[in-house]
């Protein structure tokens, strides 16, 4: 299980999302699941992403490893092995997810992994250039953290 920390939103995950607003992205250090799951670690301590960091450096490197650690073929395959593995199971109704949550969503017909934002009201992912909000309503998977 995660535990959240205490004062995770006004601090550790509001820091967590500053630091990280204008970084831009890279296979392996801040692409989608990689700052997701430190977004995860900066609320609980804990790294969902240990058996994947290290493990690429490009897109066909990202989905070989999902291939070969999660037995899955996508991001959403991905972020089900790492909440799996610590016995968080997946919302039935992922548009309940709640802020600091773990999301999939859909944008423009690919999966990728992104974290609610703080105000609940968006999803927050990594984009080219730093951090980006999508509608909550792209949600198409998602973890209670």
């Amino acid at each position: 299980m995660l535990t959240r920390k205490k004062h995770w939103d006004t601090r550790a995950f509001h820091d967590f999302l500053m630091s990280r607003a204008a970084t831009p992205f890279q296979w392996g250090v801040h692409d989608c699941a990689l700052f997701a799951a430190d977004g995860i670690q900066a609320i609980t301590d804990v790294d969902i992403a240990a058996d994947f960091r290290g493990k690429y450096t490009d897109e066909a490197g990202a989905f070989a490893a999902i291939k070969s650690i999660a037995g899955g073929a996508t991001v959403a395959d991905a972020a089900a092995y790492c909440m799996h593995k610590r016995g968080i199971p997946e919302l039935q109704h992922p548009l309940m997810a709640q802020r600091g949550d773990l999301v999939v969503v859909n944008e423009s017909g690919r999966l990728i992994a992104g974290l609610v934002h703080l105000s609940g009201r968006h999803i927050v992912v990594a984009g080219e250039d730093g951090l980006k909000r999508l509608p909550i309503t792209s949600i198409v998977r998602a973890w209670h953290v």
